[in-house]
């Protein structure tokens, strides 16, 4: 049987589409801005039981000393600064007065944003639940403690942590995303296929059993979603694989643009705040790259070369972007190529450890991995230098001579710190 390539029939079933994906988003934008108006009805706006997420020190231009607060409420996330040592610890939880008169409604909408604070007040530690904790307690070194509370539950990572991963180019592999979703998904059913398999030749022969796994799996994809958070490249994720399962059950090709931009419309017409998302971009366009390459190149070499030449792909036409945010540049860089694939296997298996009460395993090994640094140097990337490579990525679907114009451009970086 022959797959559609289209989820869409015609233009009008587009049309309807569309339009209904439209009016959900108004709706969300219409709810958000009500609640935007109660919140700046007070310009000293109290919060009650906010977790700190992060604190650390910056100084100003005059090298005062001052510390960044990252916190986060219930309806939003904020920072806010403080010039007195508060003695603070990261989970702490507090009540404060924040300043709204600045906050405008794409601030709020974004739901982060910076605001001045008073009268904060410290109240207990926040404990995580039990499945985080079981997980983090089996490290000592609190780096470690960082790098797997980021991998497992999208926990935020200090600054320290944050540049030992840039200087590596392995956020992707951090951020939980496709890429996990991918991984946690074949562990699952590698494990569940065979008793399942046992009792349905036994007693339900006719039950389809990817399907009825898949449907499982789903479920508790969706729980582990009330574990973590709406994490923006995991929401994306997730989306994108449920309607990918929708295509597959409907005999509909999957791998294709249009799945990925339907995915993300109806990720934004959800969830407005995406579209303020670093995560969310870095994400879509990770997904974007990939379909590239299989659009111009999957049918020039076989499998092997295929999974090698992706690899490569993806890490250069990930670069310029990741820099224009992230402008940290180095050599020790192309080491993600390689982890990426060995990120395969250390994924699923420190999962499985972590399990087990044995997760610490690798911890010295990881520590002496963040420790080793090469040579980095900041690269600024202009904004119409970006915009014009989003333009070229997007009509290179088009051309694939442009498609490996854009790739290779991403290799400008490399040498400039070379000169």
């Amino acid at each position: 049987m022959l797959c559609r390539n289209s989820f869409f029939n015609n233009f009008k079933e587009f049309r309807y589409i569309f339009l209904f994906g439209i009016i959900i988003f108004i709706f969300n934008i219409i709810l958000q801005y009500y609640n935007f108006s109660l919140f700046k009805k007070n310009k000293h706006y109290f919060i009650e039981n906010a977790i700190l997420l992060q604190n650390y020190i910056k100084y100003n231009k005059k090298n005062k000393k001052y510390w960044i607060l990252k916190i986060q409420t219930k309806d939003f996330v904020f920072y806010t600064t403080s010039f007195k040592d508060l003695n603070l610890n990261n989970n702490q939880l507090l009540n404060l007065k924040i300043i709204t008169e600045n906050i405008n409604f794409k601030d709020y909408l974004s739901q982060i944003f910076y605001a001045p604070s008073y009268d904060l007040e410290k109240l207990g530690i926040k404990e995580n639940n039990a499945v985080i904790s079981y997980f983090l307690n089996q490290h000592k070194n609190e780096k470690i403690r960082e790098f797997y509370g980021a991998l497992f539950f999208a926990l935020p990572i200090s600054k320290d942590l944050r540049n030992d991963v840039n200087h590596y180019g392995i956020a992707h592999l951090i951020a939980i995303s496709g890429y996990h979703i991918g991984l946690i998904f074949s562990l699952i059913f590698f494990i569940i296929a065979p008793i399942y398999s046992f009792f349905q030749k036994k007693y339900f022969p006719y039950r389809n059993l990817r399907f009825d796994l898949s449907i499982l799996i789903f479920i508790l994809l969706f729980l582990y979603t009330c574990l973590i958070g709406l994490v923006p490249s995991y929401i994306r994720s997730l989306v994108m694989a449920i309607f990918g399962f929708y295509l597959i059950c409907k005999n509909i090709k999957v791998l294709n643009f249009i799945t990925l931009f339907t995915s993300v419309f109806i990720c934004i017409c959800c969830f407005p705040k995406l579209l303020f998302s670093i995560g969310f971009l870095f994400s879509i366009m990770g997904v974007f790259y990939i379909f590239l390459y299989l659009h111009h190149f999957s049918k020039s070499f076989n499998t092997f070369f295929n999974v090698l030449f992706l690899n490569i792909w993806t890490f250069l036409a990930m670069t310029l972007p990741v820099i224009y945010f992230f402008p940290l540049i180095s050599f020790q860089q192309f080491l993600s190529i390689f982890l990426s694939a060995i990120f395969v296997i250390f994924y699923p298996l420190t999962l499985v450890l972590h399990f087990i009460n044995f997760g610490n395993i690798f911890d010295a090994v990881l520590k002496e991995f963040f420790d080793f640094k090469l040579y980095a140097s900041n690269v600024q990337i202009p904004p119409w230098i970006f915009i014009s490579y989003i333009i070229a990525s997007l009509l290179s679907i088009r051309f694939k001579l442009l498609a490996l114009f854009c790739i290779f451009s991403n290799l400008l970086p490399f040498i400039i710190i070379m000169i």
